[in-house]
């Protein structure tokens, strides 16, 4: 029997009264349905689920024979999966729990269609590059890979900071600022896009490098291929800086150097029937509305 892995935040959202009846309609069309056991205590504390529902943790999780893991939150929950799946080839798909949703843009009533496609071999899936940070302290081990982006800034109210940045042993900048983004095309429509970073289409072998409120005004947003390796040293009057892969903080110091590769897998993300890139994009930034209209 094929499973399905439900992941989520113990939060309370309005998708949570849904998930007894998503269950029961997954188990009817022949799949077990296991929940992250935070999330299922949570649930069935509340009346949300039944007592001895199945349950995996991240200490003993076994993806044989996961069909899907559906991620129930919003794209920060999202993001938690990609740890939780690694390089094993498992696909995701998003049920939208939280504001903005790019990458968790699916309603819970289409859970059965996605469930549907499966069974018949129709899903379609789309392929998502990851960035993997390398560094002689191992930082974020054996998880250093990032769906959306690599952060450094400075930590405290301190003068800005100095990066250097090298593309394959060439220097490319020092830049003078509060920080920088290094992104991929999926998190292009994040942090990225709030510095005034382009967006860069899934698919498109980039990385974006963005940098965080620079001093110098003519310094601008550079997309390089993700071929590329990235060599990154900062420096200031701090001793020590924060580093963030995604939505995991850690800190770095002056004598370190940060090199960003693309990594070795990529993401399988479900693509729901109606639902795609240039969608989502019209949808949530609102492109084409005339408020004349």
């Amino acid at each position: 029997m094929k499973k399905i892995a439900i992941y989520g935040k113990p939060v309370e959202n309005p998708l949570n009264a849904s998930v007894r009846k998503m269950t029961a309609s997954m188990e009817r069309k022949g799949f077990e349905v296991i929940y992250y056991e935070r999330f299922a205590k949570f649930l069935t504390a509340r009346g949300f689920l039944p007592e001895g529902i199945p349950v995996f943790n991240r200490e003993n999780v076994n993806l044989d024979g996961i069909a899907f893991l559906v991620s129930m939150g919003g794209d920060g929950t999202f993001l938690d999966t990609a740890t939780l799946i690694g390089n094993s080839g498992v696909p995701v798909v998003g049920i939208n729990a939280g504001r903005l949703g790019f990458i968790s843009g699916t309603g819970v009533a289409e859970t059965e269609a996605v469930c549907d496609a499966w069974l018949e071999g129709t899903v379609r899936f789309e392929n998502r590059s990851l960035l993997q940070l390398h560094s002689e302290r191992n930082h974020f081990a054996p998880q250093n890979f990032a769906l959306n982006e690599l952060t450094v800034l400075k930590k405290d109210s301190a003068a800005m900071v100095r990066i250097d940045v090298d593309i394959n042993g060439e220097a490319l900048n020092s830049y003078w600022a509060d920080g920088l983004i290094v992104c991929t095309p999926t998190g292009s429509t994040a942090y990225s896009l709030s510095c005034g970073g382009p967006i860069v289409m899934p698919g498109s072998e980039n990385f974006v490098i963005t940098p965080i409120a620079p001093h110098n005004l003519n310094v601008r947003p550079v997309v390089v291929s993700n071929s590329a390796e990235i060599t990154i040293r900062v420096s200031g009057r701090s001793d020590h800086f924060l580093l963030a892969l995604d939505n995991r903080p850690d800190d770095f110091g002056p004598d370190e150097v940060l090199t960003v590769k693309r990594a070795p897998f990529d993401l399988r993300i479900i693509q729901p029937e109606g639902h795609s890139f240039l969608n989502t994009l019209r949808n949530k930034l609102a492109w084409g509305y005339d408020k004349r209209n």
